[in-house]
């Protein structure tokens, strides 16, 4: 069964707040999109759930910490772009999850799921989502931590038991875990798990059937390489992860509305997760002294705003950054610029949404800083009154 992909509206950073920073909303849904129904629709038979056959740490309370933590993996999280480069489309779902049931609801058949994590210590997780440009085929990668290494391998295995419906039958992969393949005609999908420490890797991958094992060891072998090397953090010091770490979070204006579910900081490989164009971002930020990260978003009826702020090393690496992020939304990101009248000099950029739905994004930069605003939902390109709010406010913060 093919999965319905729901691109996320390029140009706009899709940050939902961790808001821990502020509040926190169960799951992980981009405000751009509704969540496309997960892969199958046949559930497994209902039990009793099973008892964990070792002892499980339990895992943190709810609370912001679990957002912080799957910031942290989102660093980990293999970049779908990296394995595949023709999937360049952002899609849904993507970002954290910090519970097992939300994480069912966007990534597996109801039922099928969230048991088993909760059972073996689930503590939070990131995914990433891309497609083709036609929207053909479609690749999910989800990095989950578990307990503790022994709960990740049961859970693997579990995990492949119970997806194993409508159609998909288990096959071989050329890594440690398990597999099932759904084919149909020339068609392939294929969903693996693999364990790797306290982490469970799961791949969702949709090819050619031709290429469709070679595909599959390929980003698990980029997915599994990205997790050997991350360490998670010990289950009772997660409530105490530090919410700025750069020193952003202030200088970052609040924007109206309610606080979605991923801001916060990041650190550069996680903001690359979170980015347009992880590749000429990469490049972009990298050369320019990347140090701090920190984005907030909030929806407020149809509204939907984003901000973010960067630290670079030098004035002349922000204005660096500053020239190459203009030149990006204009042609990479295909922006139409425009003049706001409160900063007539920032960059300033409308998109076509579709459906009678504009969006505005905004530049501003002062000394070693630069900052983003984006306000999403207008109805006319050419309504600058909360642009004209928020982006001298925000100058001002960083400017202070």
């Amino acid at each position: 069964m093919t999965r319905r992909w729901r691109a996320r509206t390029a140009g706009l950073l899709l940050f939902t707040a961790l808001a821990g920073c502020t509040s926190t909303v169960e799951g992980s849904a981009s405000p751009a999109s509704s969540a496309a129904p997960p892969p199958t629709t046949s559930a497994p038979p209902t039990s009793e759930p099973a008892e964990p056959s070792i002892e499980v740490t339990p895992p943190p309370t709810r609370g912001v910490g679990l957002l912080l933590e799957a910031h942290r993996i989102a660093s980990v999280t293999a970049l779908v772009q990296t394995s595949f480069p023709d999937r360049t489309e952002s899609c849904f779902p993507s970002g954290p999850s910090t519970s097992a049931a939300a994480l069912e609801s966007v990534y597996f058949t109801p039922g099928s799921a969230a048991d088993v994590l909760e059972r073996y210590g689930f503590v939070t997780a990131w995914g990433q989502c891309n497609r083709t440009a036609d929207g053909a085929f479609g690749t999910l990668t989800l990095a989950m931590e578990m307990s503790d290494p022994e709960a990740a391998v049961l859970a693997a295995e579990e995990l492949v038991e119970a997806q194993a419906i409508d159609g998909f039958q288990p096959v071989d992969v050329d890594v440690d875990g398990g597999a099932l393949l759904l084919q149909d005609g020339d068609r392939a999908t294929v969903q693996a798990f693999v364990p790797v420490g306290r982490m469970v890797a799961y791949v969702w991958h949709e090819s050619l059937a031709a290429a469709a094992g070679d595909d599959v060891t390929r980003v698990l072998g980029d997915q599994v390489t990205l997790l050997q090397g991350f360490t998670p953090t010990p289950q009772a010091d997660v409530p105490s992860l530090p919410t700025d770490p750069d020193g952003l979070q202030g200088m970052t204006l609040d924007p109206p509305g309610e606080f979605n579910d991923f801001s916060g900081p990041y650190d550069f490989e996680g903001y690359l997760r979170v980015a347009i164009d992880p590749v000429r971002e990469r490049e972009l930020l990298g050369s320019n002294g990347f140090t701090g990260f920190y984005a907030k978003q909030s929806d407020e009826g149809d509204r939907l705003y984003a901000v973010a702020v960067y630290r670079f090393g030098s004035t002349e690496q922000t204005n660096a950054v500053y020239d190459g992020f203009a030149q990006l939304e204009a042609t990479a990101f295909g922006g139409t610029p425009f003049v706001l009248p409160a900063i007539p000099e920032a960059p300033c950029f409308v998109f076509d949404s579709g459906g009678g739905v504009f969006y505005q994004r905004c530049y501003v930069g002062f000394r070693t800083f630069l900052a983003s605003v984006d306000v999403g939902g207008l109805t006319a390109p050419d309504d600058y009154a909360r642009m004209n709010e928020l982006l001298p406010a925000q100058r001002d913060l960083i400017a202070d």
